[in-house]
């Protein structure tokens, strides 16, 4: 039995099995070169493990601790799972839910745990469902009347829950539907390429909605309110509110809260702004001076015309009576009578529009009692009454 055995290690043997060893060296050389070429890898040495794991039944035993939104973007050129995707095993953090893709197309989502990856599935995102915060310092914003301003806000939001409610067991709860529209939301933000997530959209809209209610209110309702009790301020975060809040639900975002730090001017604006301030109300007063001025002359005119109308009324009045009493011999008396009491009650009217001499209404007064007892004499000498 023993040569027999031996025999099997001749080399006219042994040429044969070196040439199929050989022919599987070259083989699985070349597969390697081929995924390597195929799937852009960095190095043979990834190309090897990857296509151990698709040669292999059970998946592979490469394991990702935690793959975080961060260690994604970080890790992806480097790690071919990564890159490339299944099969393999991953864990999602507690707080987290990943997204994957097949062939192209979205494929399920899988929340906080350890899962494993088919064939040629694609993480595609990694969204953090703890609520998250963002904050603007300061950007630009203009006013109605085109003055620069200086704003500031942070806002608070995260995925929808949906109709779940937050649990011991399920503390971070989410809608697929919001789920899959945030892992789809990305956005090209600079001519380097980069790409816009879902977490900086809402800050990003936060501020041109902020921008554009700025934009619908002059300099002096935002700083200076002319009413008692008003607040620019909660008027404007409210109506921020609002508007942003209907931006983002329709991208399956939740808004939490809204502040706004400052809305101030910059250094230079603010002289701007004093000589603005000042022009604006020198023009109102001159406004308010001149209609106060046009309305003393109206009144003034106005009263002239009663005081016409008056005195013809007072003449005929005394004319008419003088007919009916008979005492035509009287009559310069009644219609002098009627015409010094008609001036006097055009004097008093008067003295609300313009000022009168001291003595006019006591003049009017001696002359009225005068005539009505008789004892005036148009023919002896009197003191003018102006």
């Amino acid at each position: 039995f023993a040569p027999q055995l031996l025999g099997f290690f001749h080399w006219k043997v042994l040429r044969h099995i070196v040439a199929v060893l050989a022919g599987a060296y070259f083989a699985y050389d070349a597969a390697v070169i081929l995924v390597k070429m195929l799937y852009d890898l960095p190095d043979r040495e990834g190309a090897k493990r990857f296509l151990t794991r698709l040669l292999a039944t059970g998946g592979g035993s490469a394991v990702v601790s935690e793959v975080t939104p961060d260690i994604l973007a970080a890790e992806r050129n480097e790690s071919v799972l990564l890159r490339v995707g299944g099969p393999g095993r991953v864990k999602v953090p507690t707080g987290h839910v990943m997204v994957t893709e097949l062939n192209g197309r979205f494929h399920r989502i899988l929340p906080a745990g350890k899962h494993r990856l088919n064939r040629y599935e694609f993480i595609h995102a990694v969204l953090n469902l703890q609520p998250q915060q963002r904050m603007v310092d300061e950007f630009t914003a203009y006013s109605r009347d085109g003055l620069e301003l200086r704003a500031g806000l942070s806002i608070v939001y995260r995925l929808k829950m949906g109709s779940q409610i937050a649990t011991r067991d399920n503390p971070y709860p989410y809608d697929e539907t919001a789920v899959r529209i945030a892992a789809y939301t990305q956005t090209v933000t600079h001519d380097k390429g980069t790409l816009s997530t879902w977490e900086d959209t809402p800050i990003n809209l936060a501020k041109g909605t902020l921008i554009g209610i700025l934009a619908g209110f002059r300099l002096d309702e935002i700083m200076s309110p002319e009413r008692p009790g008003e607040e620019p301020y909660r008027t404007i975060r409210n109506e921020l509110l609002r508007q942003l809040r209907l931006k983002l639900d329709g991208l399956g975002i939740d808004l939490q809260a809204v502040s706004i730090h400052r809305i101030d001017l910059p250094l230079g604006v603010t002289e701007q702004y004093i000589e603005y301030w000042k022009s604006h109300w020198e023009s109102q007063m001159l406004l308010n001076l001149i209609d106060g001025e046009a309305t003393a002359v109206e009144e003034i005119e106005v009263a002239k015309a009663e005081a016409e109308i008056m005195m013809i009324q007072a003449i005929q009045e005394g004319l008419q009576r003088a007919r009916r009493e008979g005492s035509t011999a009287h009559m310069e008396e009644v219609v002098a009578l009627r015409l010094v009491e008609a001036l006097e009650k055009m004097a008093r009217q008067s003295q609300q529009v313009a000022p009168l001499p001291d003595s006019l209404l006591s003049q009017l007064d001696v002359l009225r009692r005068q005539l009505s007892s008789g004892e005036y004499n148009p023919r002896l000498p009197g003191k003018p009454i102006l």
